[in-house]
């Protein structure tokens, strides 16, 4: 009670509540007759009442997804690695919400009631397309069948309402996309509340030090032997650095030294991060000319995902190392690191919206010259000399009307496919970076010359702050991808899942 954030009158009410509810409770059991009966059967009620609750609560728990892992998790490497499994299960329940928003009001209506593929020329493969349409290389790019399927934007009705329900489309696109904002907000802000509330009564921790290390370090739901000693190991360490931070505290250190060394780290990063924003620039321009050409190669068609993928996996270490020379304080360290892996996920992600801008601009120009060329084919096609009244001529099939590239699409296809390479990435440096060190610390540790699970190589450690970062920030950037650009990929959210 005492560590609620809230006002003395509404502590009072609390009080004389709970104190009456105490009195109503225990006021049978000091009476006769009736009333002790109508305690004993209050009681016997209040029991099968909290049984009922704990089977309930036990039915609610194998109802959650992947619960029990995560306890088997939990109960052999304790709370810290289990709440990484659990983040990543709150994050996919979100995209699932939002998947069945989008899929349910937007994708099945046009499915079901709009008009199907062929019959304008926007839901239609052009007949220069066609022959490789159904490529690997195609479609691997999200061309060919891809583009033109409900998964975005050019796909949809500009009518008002479709179909014999005369379902309103637009209308019900734009809303969604409204909602998944709102729906987002609502349940990152209440999530950010609860996790406020349930750590009201921590705001005195750096107090007594050695005291809550001694007495609240251990993590009691640890059932492993070989977690334990590393448990150990770990209190054994943070002792040890607290008794040094303890020390550096009392030392006196050489303050323009330390100042000179945090403005050159600031000036690195800085640095870092104008050039990872030019170099993002420059491949965006680089690829506006590559598609002018008619061949080119895997890497010049990729060149921009492969390059903000790269920047996402090496920048982040490459500060980190950086951050050695400013000798900050862990917390504050962990604070300035997040701050510049945020800067630099925002920057990358503007000038690269900045560089599809000019794209864009290039696109709508080109779309209204297509419209007129294709206003004089239809005239050119309908008044030739060869055909008369009687013998009217056939329509004109909507692959080949001339067409221009709908820039929404196209702004939609190079976000699918910088996520997609994202996640590639990601699951790359997991098979490489834990899977295959793993193994190879595994059976090359019998005929190597020094012991490789203590000494170099090793097992991989999981660093639940990295891990914790680099979970929220990819999710947050496929998040992001996910919020931003769905009114351009309906079906954005997949990727996210």
């Amino acid at each position: 009670m005492r560590s609620k954030p809230w006002p003395m009158a509404k502590k009072l009410t609390e009080l004389s509540r709970e104190a009456q509810e105490f009195v109503e409770k225990y006021e049978g059991a000091l009476g006769k007759g009736k009333g002790k009966q109508l305690y004993a059967y209050k009681m016997l009620m209040a029991k099968k009442w909290v049984k009922f609750k704990r089977d309930f609560d036990n039915f609610k728990t194998q109802c959650i997804p992947w619960e029990m892992k995560i306890k088997d998790i939990e109960s052999h490497f304790g709370s810290s690695v289990a709440s990484y499994f659990i983040f990543l299960r709150w994050m996919y329940g979100v995209n699932l919400v939002l998947f069945g928003l989008i899929f349910g009001l937007v994708i099945i209506p046009e499915v079901l009631m709009g008009m199907p593929y062929g019959s304008i020329p926007r839901k239609t493969v052009p007949r220069a397309e066609e022959e490789k349409a159904m490529d690997f290389s195609v479609l691997w790019d999200f061309e060919g069948y891809i583009k033109y399927s409900a998964l975005f934007y050019g796909y949809y009705n500009n009518q008002r309402t479709i179909g014999w329900l005369r379902y309103r489309l637009p209308m019900a696109y734009f809303m969604v996309g409204v909602s998944v904002f709102g729906y987002s907000l609502i349940i990152v802000i209440r999530s950010m509340a609860s996790n406020t509330q349930g750590s009201t009564g921590e705001g005195e921790s750096d107090n007594f030090t050695f005291s809550f290390k001694m007495f609240t370090s251990w993590d009691y739901l640890i059932g492993n032997s070989e977690t334990a000693d590393n448990k150990y190991a770990s209190i054994t360490t943070s002792f040890k650095e607290s008794i040094v931070d303890e020390q550096e505290s009392n030392k006196e250190e050489n303050i323009h030294l330390t100042r000179f060394l945090r403005v050159l780290a600031n000036f690195l990063i800085i640095c870092c991060l104008c050039g990872s924003g030019y170099l993002i620039y420059f491949v965006v321009k680089r690829s506006q000319q590559f598609s002018k050409m008619q061949n080119v190669s895997w890497y010049e068609r990729n060149e921009v995902e492969i390059v903000m993928s790269l920047l996402g996996m090496f920048c982040p270490p490459l500060f980190e190392t950086i951050a050695a020379l400013e000798n900050y304080h862990p917390r504050t360290g962990l604070k300035w690191q997040l701050g510049r892996i945020f800067a630099l996920f925002l920057g990358d992600l503007y000038t690269f919206l900045l560089a599809l801008m000019d794209d864009v601009h290039l696109k709508l120009a080109n779309e209204e010259t297509i419209k007129n060329i294709t206003h004089w084919t239809l005239f050119n096609y309908y008044n030739s000399s060869g055909w008369n009244e009687s013998v009217p001529r056939p329509p004109l099939h909507p692959a080949d009307v001339p067409r221009g590239s709908c820039w929404e699409t196209a702004v939609g296809i190079e976000f699918m496919r910088l996520t997609v390479s994202d996640m590639l990435v990601t699951y790359i440096t997991i098979l490489l970076g834990d899977f295959l060190r793993a193994c190879f610390v595994r059976f090359m540790n019998y005929c190597w010359c020094w012991d490789l699970e203590a000494g170099f190589v090793g097992h991989h450690f999981m660093d639940i702050p990295h891990k914790g970062i680099s979970t929220i920030f990819f999710d947050t950037y496929s998040q992001m991808h996910s919020w931003a650009f769905h009114f351009f990929g309906s079906l954005m959210t997949v990727s996210a899942l």
